[in-house]
């Protein structure tokens, strides 16, 4: 089960198209938010299975701020991260999902890669499609689902 993170879009549908070109063949396409309608666009645009969460600049957005969903025998909490104050540090958002039983927590808010394997619970923030910052790259990630789970980041 092959997995594209991508997040922080901000109705850069040109950035969006860029990444759709990148992705290859992948089962499913998660989005963390910001902007839930870049979602939309993706599933009216393209033929692929696509989740997703809204974040804090989804104001009118009818998406949810959490997702729990099984892909590939993994369990994934998906939300944007501004709601557990992630740019501050990771606790809050690492104890909500040890309290789901996630084995990989996706998030996003700050537009900064980062990965990091915590008590066997991984937490992946894919970095930011257009806006990137910390001096990282736009960019997104790939996550190839078997037994074991591996990522991989890639820049565009």
């Amino acid at each position: 089960m092959r997995i594209a993170v991508l997040g922080d879009s901000h109705g850069n549908t040109e950035c969006i198209d860029v990444f759709m070109k990148n992705i290859g063949d992948v089962d499913y396409i998660i989005h963390t938010g910001d902007n839930f309608a870049d979602i939309e666009y993706i599933a009216e645009n393209y033929a692929v299975n696509i989740i997703g969460v809204k974040g804090n600049c989804d104001f009118q957005s009818k998406g949810k701020n959490e997702l729990l969903e099984v892909i590939g025998g993994k369990k994934f909490f998906v939300t944007h991260g501004h709601q557990y104050a992630v740019k501050y540090g990771l606790n809050n958002i690492f104890y909500r999902g040890k309290e789901l039983e996630a084995d990989v927590v996706v998030f996003g808010h700050s537009h900064i890669p980062h990965y990091s394997l915590e008590e066997d619970m991984i937490l992946l923030n894919p970095g930011s499609i257009s806006l990137p910052r910390g001096g990282s790259s736009k960019g997104f990630a790939i996550l190839d689902v078997n037994k074991d789970i591996t990522v991989e980041f890639v820049e565009i």
